[in-house]
């Protein structure tokens, strides 16, 4: 059966004599895996491209995304619907619902004289309803991509095929496989109708544009059809920053150091231009001939370019005789980094375009910070404006920056209010259905009552939902710290209080950073706890400690509580491979449900700035929530994706769109939701998975 095929490949090897110019694109399969149309082959997309598609080739419809998570490793994650068979969810929830997840390593890239070599699992966790194994080589001859392999399991036997781009059109391909799938064997085929599809010959026709790609398909008498987006994660941005305010050009008389010094009109005048460049709690002050600066900026993303900025107003508007500028730039209050300019001559000539970057180099001292004074400033340096002076000024005003639309009104100082009238939450696979979902309205206010000390409330207001549809009730044997999610919309008001707490922010030394937490932390639990952070001299990794006294909160939404109280404790190891942009973490001890046991996280920061990872937990807790069993508990796992906005708007901002994807009525291995995370906000900050202190990422632009 399979002697057709390598004739036709032989034939096509002898006629294909124009080499095709770059890499053998890879395409995505039905199943979202780079392959042919069912089949897997040995290409991999380029380092950090993300797919999402659907598919369809009856009975089975896939939702899919797919990710070159290395340059070496391609994951896949499907929810597919087989059509015709009956739902796994009980009646009246349409069709059998399945998830799963398939891997994909490249042993071997091609060369002159070699294929590339690809060996892959399908379905690797879960059900295992498409669980396969296989090895497939691909080599290009000319304008067409040939692939062979051998699978196991559900891939039964040898498969392969051909990718044909012709030169009139470089978008549109040819595709030929021998399907190896036995359909006839997949769970509930005689009912869902896929043991029909005994023709293993398949033919196709791909169009592939920029972004967009599209494949329509045909095997006896049934047609497939797969649509797709790729997203290339490792661009820096996808967007022109054509609306990104210029630099400050303002350029007044200087005055003299002892006029400066004598009149605070001149540092105010500075500080309000800080202000409004986005620059948030400004502190100023003089040492010497050194002007001092602690800032931190909401808006731009990269520290260096938002010091580069600073740095160009505190040339204009300062002092003639200021021989050097140090800057202290904070985070939720707390110094981060020292930027310690030693000439401003020198600096001046930098944005004069006299000198290179690599020659100011050699002005210019990075480091982590030490701590400050109450005035927020280094030790000895003259305090020149207060507060009051600078932390008056507010802006108000219409955003779209990570929602639809919102309004926000800022402080000069890290306080604020923001009203967020649309918001979605959507859940999968909850007892009683395939997906849930809410829309509500939030407000969220922010007070800053002292030097890192906060103040954080959020109100919610439901517009609408059906979580409180779900009516079977949890089988959990575990205490039920987020299987009975249902009940607080059931017996919620519209109206709730989410959050209100105080947070208070130290640095009791250099590299070690404190926070002391107390309050309605999250919609479930309040309490009072602190997190310890301490980062390493040298070196990529960092630990953590954090503990909490929690009580489990009413479902009401108000300020009641039920009876379960309990303390988490966990402590966190943080490795860093730069190189890579990946993060490793592990986290052992206490959980919410009182199970102990170790939590495994990784993820990988790409150049675009957009974070994707994963989790795996084992504890002592016994989850025999489907589809755990006595005998076979179930262990919290999922996946978590970090989007940042700036790389899809035409300007800059901070703003990031955060989510999870998880089983959400699960007691296992479950943590409170942090009031403000150190090691999250630090390593943002220095963009510490870049392995640089200091990236001075568009200095001054």
């Amino acid at each position: 059966m399979i002697l057709p095929l390598f004739k036709r490949v032989a034939t096509a090897i002898l006629v294909s004599i124009t080499v095709m110019s770059g890499r053998a694109v890879g395409e995505p399969n039905m199943f979202g895996q780079t392959g042919l149309i069912n089949m897997p082959d040995g290409r991999m997309e380029a380092d950090g491209t993300l797919r999402f598609g659907v598919s369809y080739f009856e009975p089975y419809l896939p939702l899919w995304s797919t990710i070159t998570v290395l340059p070496r490793m391609e994951l896949t994650l499907r929810y597919t619907t087989i059509r015709g068979l009956p739902s796994n969810l009980g009646p009246g929830f349409g069709d059998y619902k399945d998830k799963a997840a398939d891997g994909k390593l490249l042993l071997l890239r091609e060369g002159k004289l070699w294929p590339a070599l690809a060996v892959g699992k399908q379905d690797i966790f879960g059900t295992e309803l498409f669980s396969s194994e296989y090895a497939v080589i691909s080599k290009r001859f000319g304008n067409t991509d040939y692939s062979l392999g051998y699978g196991t399991d559900r891939i039964d036997g040898v498969f392969g095929g051909m990718r044909h781009r012709p030169d009139w059109n470089r978008n549109l391909s040819f595709v030929v496989e021998y399907d190896a799938n036995d359909y006839a064997n997949d769970f509930g085929a005689a009912v869902s109708g896929a043991d029909s599809r005994d023709d293993e010959w398949t033919y196709g026709v791909e169009y592939r544009k920029g972004w967009f790609g599209a494949q329509l398909a045909r095997q006896g008498d049934d047609i497939g059809v797969n649509t797709y987006v790729t997203i290339p994660l490792m661009a820096p941005e996808f967007i022109p920053k054509i609306h990104e305010p210029d630099p400050s050009s303002d350029t007044p008389p200087k005055a003299a150091l002892d006029q400066w010094l004598a009149d605070t009109g001149y540092a105010a005048r500075l500080a309000r231009a800080l202000i409004e460049e986005d620059y948030k709690n400004v502190r100023l002050g003089f040492n010497g001939r050194t002007l001092n600066a602690s800032f931190t900026n909401t808006r731009i993303t990269h520290i260096g370019r938002a010091v580069g900025r600073a740095v160009r107003i505190m040339l204009a508007l300062g002092p003639e005789q200021t021989k050097e500028i140090r800057i202290d730039y904070t985070v939720r209050d707390l110094p981060t980094l020292t930027y310690h300019f030693t000439d401003t001559h020198k600096l001046q000539r930098y944005f004069d375009g006299l000198i290179s970057r690599s020659q100011l180099d050699h002005y210019l001292e990075i480091d982590y910070s030490e701590p400050l004074t109450t005035a927020g400033l280094p030790e000895g340096a003259r305090q020149l404006v207060t507060g009051d002076a600078v932390n008056a000024a507010a802006t108000t005003g219409l955003t779209d920056e990570g929602h639809f639309i919102s309004f926000r009104r800022e402080t000069s100082d890290l306080g604020g209010f923001q009203l967020v009238p649309f918001n979605l939450g959507v859940f999968f696979n909850d007892p009683n259905g395939a997906a849930r979902y809410e829309l509500f309205a939030t407000a969220n206010y922010t007070r800053q009552m002292g030097r890192g000390l906060f103040l954080d409330g959020t109100l919610r207001f439901t517009l609408d939902e059906d979580v409180s549809d779900v009516s079977r009730s949890s089988n959990s044997l575990l205490p039920h710290v987020r299987s009975d999610i249902a009940l607080y919309r059931q017996d919620g008001k519209r109206l709730k209080l989410s959050r209100l707490l105080i947070n208070q922010y130290l640095h009791p030394a250099r590299r070690l950073y404190a926070r002391i937490s107390a309050g309605y932390y999250e919609e479930m639990f309040a309490g009072a706890g602190g997190q310890l952070l301490y980062l390493p001299e040298q070196g990529d990794w960092a630990v953590d400690f954090t503990a909490d006294w929690l009580r489990q909160r009413d479902t009401e939404g108000a300020f009641g509580f039920r009876d379960y109280d309990t303390v988490t404790a966990l402590g966190a190891v943080h490795y860093r491979i730069p190189s890579w942009g990946l993060t490793a973490t592990v986290r052992a001890g206490q959980f919410l449900a009182k199970d102990k046991g170790v939590r495994f996280e990784i993820k990988r920061r790409f150049r675009s700035g957009i974070t994707l990872g994963l989790w795996y937990t084992r504890t002592d807790g016994e989850d025999i929530t489907s589809p755990g069993s006595p005998g076979d508990p179930y262990f919290d796992k999922g996946v978590f994706a970090s989007i940042p906005l700036n790389s899809m708007l035409t300007r800059d901002t901070q703003a990031r769109a955060d989510l999870s994807l998880a089983p959400w009525t699960r007691d296992v291995g479950q943590m409170v939701v942090s009031p403000g995370d150190l090691y999250t906000d630090i390593e943002r900050a220095l963009a510490l998975d870049s392995g640089e202190i200091g990236v001075m990422s568009g200095f001054g632009q």
